[in-house]
């Protein structure tokens, strides 16, 4: 064999080669191709708007509608304790008595200042008429009239202040009386007992009215306005109540914001302290899908795929509230648009899609 047959041999080996190394290849490349293009299999729902119903399930300790500590202004004794706790009370109503030695000799001085400075005011009035009488003849000197204007508007600051610090005193601090007509909440002292100036002895509320303070979800805020109604329980038993109040700061240790709610107690059967639940449902128009078709990955914002004549389409979605296995959209979505609801995680943009039953559009 010559050196050109050989070659010739050679090239037409290698060439076989090649072409079989090509082709092998090519062959998978076909298949994959072919399985990359096969419709995947999903299921759909059309787009609809929905309702669901929201219930705040709530509990807050009753309250008096108003109530107020009470407390001597001034330290002594107990001579007498009159109410106990239950006990009605009006407005004016002598609650109790007090020993108040200390205050009686405050009361003594205060009497005495005001003789003293009435005198003081007497003699400087004189004083003034006769040195009035005299500067007016011409025998003293304006200053030496001066002098005897100015004692005399200061005995006169001098009676005021003493007769006003003996009006305080003569007000019988030794008796306590009910500042408002309510009940007896609290008695904090006992007859015998030595209490100190604005120590409180009892605590009076109004409990014709009673209120409460419920601890409302800061994201469910929005829906608690002044004005509304809330059912309260107890013991089984219903009432009508009223929101009064939505306090303008949220508990950071809760995460939640006081709703203060006022409800009637006509017989005085509910008391300050028992525990009431709160009911309170709403009904929320919107758009709901299953929570599992909507696919949240990361910092990208929260898409869904729609279908499209057999085509899956990527649509960025604005997602609210979960409600059970429902989750609000509150935009990106149209009525009627048919929704993957199963099978969305394995989708790209554009991919061939199967729907049992072929009711894709």
């Amino acid at each position: 064999m010559n050196k050109k047959t050989v070659i010739g041999v050679t090239m037409a080996i290698v060439i076989a080669i090649v072409v079989f190394i090509l082709f092998a290849r090519e062959k998978p490349a076909e298949v994959a191709g072919s399985d990359e293009h096969q419709a995947k299999l999903v299921e759909i729902t059309a787009v609809e708007p929905g309702k669901v119903e929201r219930v705040s399930e709530l509990s807050g300790a009753l309250e008096a509608g108003e109530e107020t500590a009470v407390a001597f202004e001034v330290s002594g004794r107990i001579l007498e304790m009159r109410y106990k706790e239950g006990d009605r009370v009006n407005a004016g109503t002598i609650l109790a008595r007090v020993d108040a030695t200390e205050y009686s000799l405050q009361l003594t001085r205060a009497r005495t200042g005001v003789e003293k400075a009435q005198v003081g005011y007497q003699q400087a009035l004189d004083h003034f008429d006769r040195m009035k009488q005299l500067n007016e003849a011409g025998a003293i000197s304006q200053l030496d009239f001066e002098n005897a204007q100015n004692r005399l508007k200061v005995a006169e600051e001098d009676l005021a202040e003493a007769s006003q610090a003996l009006g305080l005193l003569e007000q019988d601090k030794a008796v306590l009386t009910a500042p408002i007509s309510g009940t007896v909440l609290a008695k904090m002292a006992d007859q015998g007992q030595v209490t100190g100036a604005g120590t409180p002895v009892y605590k009076i509320g109004q409990i014709s009215t009673l209120k409460t303070i419920l601890p409302v979800p800061d994201h469910e805020i929005t829906a608690w306005k002044p004005g509304q109604t809330v059912v309260l329980e107890l013991y089984n038993q219903e009432r009508q109540a009223q929101v009064t109040r939505v306090f303008p700061a949220t508990n950071r240790g809760t995460g939640t914001i006081g709703v203060e709610v006022s409800v009637p107690n006509p017989d005085h059967d509910w008391f300050p302290g028992q525990i009431v639940l709160a009911g309170r449902a709403e009904i929320k128009d919107g758009i709901y899908v299953p929570a599992g078709a909507v696919i949240n990955r990361g910092e990208e914002k929260p898409y869904v795929f729609l279908v499209f004549e057999g085509k899956a389409s990527k649509r960025a979605v604005t997602i609210g509230e979960l409600f059970g296995d429902k989750l609000e959209v509150t935009s990106g979505l149209n009525p009627d648009e048919m929704l993957v609801v199963k099978g969305a995680e394995k989708l790209f943009e554009g991919d061939d899609v199967e729907v049992p039953g072929g009711n894709g559009r």
